[in-house]
């Protein structure tokens, strides 16, 4: 009896060990995403990522404050056209990357994020917000968006390459 309990406390530890380990690992993401992926942990991309999904939506969205999404040179591509990034027309809501009022979070390059029918990243209502590294490119807004809502935002060490419409009255671009 003392022999089986004795296993079972072992087996147990091990059990516990192998789950926490695994919580501080990153997630990883690559492909095509076809759903808003929604940040819970610091997430890195292992490779290329195209977004499919539904109009109107974010390509990823922070979901918890304070974690990191590390683009580590990938590119992130939206469905804007490949030459204006969006025909002429902002698609409300269509994001690359939007910190969704979350404090703390980092969007990190080096990497590309190009051709959403909105803006790249939009820091949204967020507090304490970090875009850095990344290249910005072919976006229909802004490619980097931070409104009067954000607060201690730091974006430093980007590139802006033609983003904005051709559209009177809906220019913006830049960052």
């Amino acid at each position: 009896m003392r022999t089986s309990l004795l296993a079972t406390a072992v087996f147990v530890l091990g059990a516990v060990s192998v789950s926490v380990t695994t919580q501080d690992r990153p997630d990883s993401v690559s492909g095509t995403i076809t759903r808003t992926f929604s940040i819970v942990a610091n997430t890195q991309l292992t490779g290329d990522v195209t977004c499919a999904v539904a109009d109107g939506t974010p390509c990823f969205s922070f979901a918890v404050p304070g974690v990191e999404l590390r683009l580590n040179g990938y590119t992130v591509t939206g469905k804007g056209d490949p030459v204006t990034g969006c025909g002429g027309a902002v698609t409300t809501g269509e994001v690359g990357i939007t910190t969704n009022a979350q404090r703390g979070v980092v969007v990190r390059g080096p990497g590309l994020i190009q051709r959403f029918r909105n803006h790249g990243v939009q820091v949204a209502a967020s507090d304490g917000a970090r875009v850095e590294g990344i290249t910005v490119s072919t976006n229909c807004g802004s490619g980097i968006f931070v409104p009067a809502t954000s607060f201690n935002t730091v974006v430093q060490e980007n590139t802006a390459v033609r983003n904005g419409s051709s559209n009177p009255g809906l220019s913006c671009g830049g960052i």
